[in-house]
């Protein structure tokens, strides 16, 4: 079984990529089969050459208006679409694609593993992650973090925003909540001017360079807590999962592909929401995605704050839950779909 698919320690795609295809390599090899990225809402292959016998898709989206106007085709040619959430295999199945399940992303547990939190220095941190776009929503966590840090001289953010396309940079531009303007400078000083212009102390900051990921739990376990107030997660949140993994819980939306990671257990859950409609470039509507409350974002946050030992019990649990994601549980999950298509192929040709 053959993986077509990015690699990479700084990015989602590159880093599942990579894990995918280690992990795959150990397992029994499959002539004629090949796991595909599928990069774009239009279900294309990122790959088109390495198109096989027998073709596996795994799709992470957000756009869900646009995802059904291309998933009655995609059903036809795609042997198996394999969807990274629970709520996009739900979209799927809605526009009509029958061969298809959820396999959620891993996690390394040599690399992510629960960690001490470090002794008390009078400091409260916030860690916010995920690359700066209105998408993942840090708009909502510096307006939530400007009024709780005004309040609480302890209170610390620190961030690991970098994001290297601009044209995604630049939907930060639709927030109503901050005011940003995209310039050509490097990322960090756009975050930093960002910031700065809306009314978080510097001081107060610590913003990360683009960090391997295997270096990135050191920057996890210097934090009290994460938050994720995303808009709209096709897949279950590498980033979020990993933090989670290292004993440390999160105030983080409940809704769309995180809704398979956050409980009321494990989290402090999001749970006021507005509908909120996507437009494409062209003015033509392109998702419905769920719109957080800067409000409850602060009250979590004051829960989180008040109650150290509500905070330390959630983190015990997140790390316990993290445990079922691992990168040998999903490829074994990819190996057996491609078993059951590759069995059923031979199959039928023994019939005609």
């Amino acid at each position: 079984m053959k993986v077509s698919m990015p690699s990479g320690r700084t990015h989602g795609w590159g880093v599942a990529g990579e894990y995918l295809t280690k992990e795959i390599a150990k397992l029994p090899p499959l002539d004629g089969v090949t796991l595909h990225c599928i990069s774009g809402h239009d279900f294309h292959p990122m790959q088109p050459a390495d198109w096989d016998r027998i073709n596996i898709g795994y799709c992470f989206f957000e756009n869900d208006i646009e995802a059904l106007r291309h998933t009655r085709r995609a059903a036809r040619e795609w042997d198996f679409i394999v969807a990274g959430s629970s709520w996009c295999e739900h979209q799927l199945r809605i526009g009509g694609v029958r061969q298809t399940a959820t396999i959620l992303q891993g996690i390394d547990p040599d690399n992510f593993y629960p960690t001490p939190f470090l002794e008390d220095d009078s400091r409260f941190i916030v860690f916010s992650g995920g690359k700066f776009e209105f998408r993942k929503g840090q708009d909502l966590v510096i307006a939530a973090m400007r009024t709780f840090m005004q309040r609480h001289q302890d209170a610390c953010l620190v961030c690991s925003w970098i994001n290297q396309w601009p044209f995604s940079l630049a939907t930060m531009a639709n927030s109503p909540h901050i005011s940003f303007r995209l310039t050509n400078d490097d990322c960090l000083t756009i975050l930093q001017r960002t910031l700065h212009e809306n009314g978080i102390p510097l001081e107060r900051v610590c913003l990360t360079p683009l960090v391997d990921n295997a270096q990135i739990r050191q920057i996890y376990q210097q934090s009290d807590i994460g938050i994720f107030p995303n808009r709209c997660e096709g897949g279950n949140n590498m980033v979020m999962c990993e933090y989670m993994a290292c004993g440390r819980t999160v105030i983080a939306s409940d809704a769309t592909g995180q809704a398979d990671i956050i409980t009321d257990r494990n989290a402090f859950p999001l749970a006021d929401y507005t509908p909120l409609l996507v437009k494409d470039a062209a003015g033509q509507p392109s998702a419905i995605w769920h719109e957080p409350s800067v409000e409850e974002l602060i009250e979590q946050l004051e829960s989180a704050y008040r109650n150290r030992d509500i905070r330390r019990h959630k983190s015990a649990i997140a790390a316990e839950d993290m445990k079922r994601l691992a990168w040998d549980k999903a490829a074994h999950q990819f190996h057996y779909i491609a078993t059951k298509l590759n069995n059923a192929a031979v199959f039928g040709h023994s019939r005609t």
